[in-house]
């Protein structure tokens, strides 16, 4: 079985030294999965200026060079000299418009040289939609990265993008593409909640606070913009329990799920002074048993943040009063915070 090509993807142009950055993307013989060959092309000199890529495909997959990509790349190659003959040809930012381009080895209908630009946004959105449903999530977000280039209000590509970044843990990115999305479709509660999702990873709970009190104005009865608000609320040091309320109300099992599961029970500021707790302290104090406190610590939530991994006293109560309120465990945990024993002086 023969090794297949993919598509040629450009990648940007330097006019300073005429070097067309581009890649190309092959299924080698007998094998899963793609692989990406980066390959430069050297503009203004002598010669072909397609022998790099030649020569990678005689290397690689034993084939010349496709006819579509060669008609691809002169006209590529001859738009870039004519910018370059112009009085500011030497500007980078002439040269975007070359990272949206594709092409595809045998259809001329996936190739972008030629086609207007929405023609081209459409080729870009096949592209992703078709790398996507095989599991290449991150070419397709490359794709969809650069559609956005050409069109940067596409709401579908933005929201895919957010959820990409997020699956991927890249928390200030997806920041950044929901603030595009949010301004392309400032109707929308969902790029509020990307964003705010991202601004409470980001330890930025008091924009997060704004940015969930934003959702809960347009829609007072959203669940994820009650859980959010009381997140942010609770980070802080505030009172989360009116947003926990009414997020259990409108749907008890997500809400349990999410105090479970996700919900941070640290605060970003905890009081100077406070009582800690080593773990192995909290059986006797919770009466519960020493395996019970390691669940609670690696499944339930339970924060050790204290300086050698112990809990602190106020991120403990805020636990025991979430696990309590909301029945989260088998049986209620009988123990709240003590008074505290330096009491603040009254104004």
């Amino acid at each position: 079985m023969r090794a297949s090509l993919r598509f040629l993807l450009l990648d940007d142009f330097d006019p300073d030294p005429g070097d067309l950055a581009l890649r190309m993307a092959f299924q080698p013989a007998g094998g899963q999965g793609l692989e990406l060959l980066r390959i430069h092309l050297h503009l203004g000199r002598s010669g072909n200026p397609l022998e790099p890529l030649a020569r990678e495909l005689r290397t690689h997959v034993q084939m010349p060079v496709p006819p579509l990509w060669e008609r691809g790349l002169k006209t590529i190659i001859h738009a870039v000299e004519e910018e370059l003959a112009g009085p500011e040809g030497r500007q980078p930012l002439r040269y975007l418009w070359v990272k949206t381009q594709v092409l595809h080895p045998t259809e001329v209908a996936r190739c972008t040289p030629g086609h207007a630009v929405p023609q081209q946004v459409d080729i870009l959105r096949d592209w992703a939609r078709r790398l996507d449903q095989e599991g290449y999530a991150l070419r397709a977000s490359e794709f969809l990265d650069r559609l956005l280039l050409l069109a940067p209000r596409d709401q579908a590509s933005l929201a895919y993008l957010a959820s990409f970044f997020r699956a991927q843990g890249m928390v200030q990115e997806m920041a950044s593409v929901a603030e595009r999305w949010l301004k392309a479709d400032p109707g929308n509660p969902e790029p509020r909640l990307r964003l705010g999702e991202a601004q409470l990873r980001l330890g930025r709970a008091r924009e997060a606070q704004e940015t969930f009190a934003a959702v809960l104005k347009a829609h007072p009865v959203h669940l994820l913009g009650h859980l959010g608000m009381a997140q942010a609320l609770a980070l802080q040091g505030g009172n989360p329990f009116p947003h926990l309320d009414a997020a259990q109300e409108l749907d008890p099992a997500a809400t349990a799920s999410v105090l479970r599961e996700t919900y941070d029970y640290r605060l970003l500021a905890p009081p100077p002074g406070e009582r800690l707790y080593p773990p192995e302290e909290l059986p006797g104090l919770l009466g519960v048993s020493g395996a019970e406190i390691q669940d609670y610590l690696q499944y339930l939530g339970l924060p050790a943040s204290g300086p050698s991994a112990e809990v602190r006293e106020s991120e403990l109560a805020r636990w025991v009063g979430v696990m309590n309120r909301y029945a989260l465990l088998p049986g209620g945990l009988h123990w709240s915070a003590p008074t505290p024993r330096h009491l603040p002086e009254l104004a």
